[in-house]
């Protein structure tokens, strides 16, 4: 199916339908989004809800917040929530059901497209970073023509780094006939690509390894394309954002303080510990490996990527609505302006 054909009509329907639609939407909720597997922040303080569709690496700095209550430091009472897509995630975040979530560029714009008032206040993530990962016998990256290529869900961040992936070798899902599917979250990609449903798939590099193990073949790796992307970001609904922006200033300042504690070398055994048990890897080996990645996926300075913004609207310029959005208004540099001004970020590292 051709990526330009698959414009996901099931992405937003339009804003007045969703709005109709609350109630159904959250009891689609309550079957969709997941128990967390982290505690709530048992303290208390500004209770607040943010959503997380990624199981994998990039997640990490969110686990260690929750893990080492660093929104309690804060003075916030976190309940983090599991959500299985981006598209479900933007919905909890667009009908008032989370505060705050951290999603990609791309579902982002399609919030936008469709009347959300949504901003940007941060971006962990500055590029493709993803690996191709396929099946054994297929050897090249031209292989794929013809294809089926598995991502998290269309019209998603997985989706649009797909394209760009390809796009960088020369390849166009359209014209090369490679039918590019929704499956599910990393650790179903990696079933559906184990049993032969699918030929190819986008997977974070920590994934990578453990397929590569298994005798799948990597085709590429993304992160050294150095593609601009704005893969993961800290998104808040502007009227929230006005109202709370301490709040959102606090979200910020614990996910930051949570990546520094990763990048630590003094943190490295427990770090080391955290990365096998979440991402469930077989040895400590896997786990040094995925923390060497960690640097090249997730940023110190989470500043908010214009640049890896527009290159997602390129792609998707089939929507006319994605086409005519001011990338700049999607994004609200203040708050990542203000912690830096302090030297915020400066002291979290020393």
């Amino acid at each position: 199916m051709a990526h330009n054909s698959l414009i996901p009509a099931m992405l937003f329907p339009v804003k007045r339908k969703v709005l109709d639609a609350h109630k159904g939407i959250v009891l689609l909720l309550v079957s969709m989004i997941l128990v967390s597997p982290f505690p709530s922040q048992a303290v208390s303080g500004v209770k607040i809800r943010l959503s997380q569709s990624n199981v994998g690496l990039t997640a990490a700095p969110l686990w260690v917040a929750i893990s080492y209550r660093f929104f309690s430091k804060y003075g916030l009472e976190l309940e983090p929530v599991y959500v299985r897509n981006s598209t479900i995630q933007l919905m909890a975040l667009t009908t008032g059901e989370v505060q705050l979530s951290h999603t990609g560029g791309a579902p982002t714009l399609n919030a936008a497209a469709q009347g959300h008032d949504l901003r940007i206040v941060a971006t962990f993530g500055h590029g493709v970073y993803w690996d191709i990962v396929a099946r054994p016998e297929i050897r090249t990256l031209g292989e794929l023509r013809g294809k089926n290529f598995g991502v998290t869900n269309i019209g998603g961040t997985t989706w649009i780094g797909a394209i760009l992936g390809l796009e960088h070798f020369d390849l166009n899902p359209e014209r090369d006939r490679i039918q590019l599917q929704g499956i599910g979250d990393q650790t179903v990609l990696l079933q559906a690509l184990s049993s032969g449903r699918i030929d190819a798939v986008l997977v974070e590099p920590s994934f990578t390894r453990e397929l590569k193990k298994k005798g799948f073949r990597v085709l590429a790796e993304l992160s050294s394309a150095k593609i601009p992307f704005a893969s993961s970001g800290l998104v808040v609904p502007q009227a929230y954002l006005k109202k709370e922006p301490d709040v959102v200033e606090n979200v910020l300042k614990a996910l930051i303080e949570a990546t520094a504690f990763l990048y630590k070398p003094v943190n490295r055994q427990v770090v080391l510990g955290i990365l096998t048990d979440r991402l469930k890897l077989s040895d400590t080996t896997s786990a040094k490996e995925a923390l060497q990645d960690f640097a090249k996926l997730t940023a110190k300075r989470p500043y908010p990527d214009v640049d890896g913004l527009r290159n997602i609207q390129r792609v998707m310029k089939y929507n006319p609505s994605v086409a005519r959005i001011k990338v700049e208004n999607v994004i609200d540099e203040r708050v990542y302006q203000k912690l830096e001004e302090s030297q915020f970020i400066d002291r979290v590292y020393n």
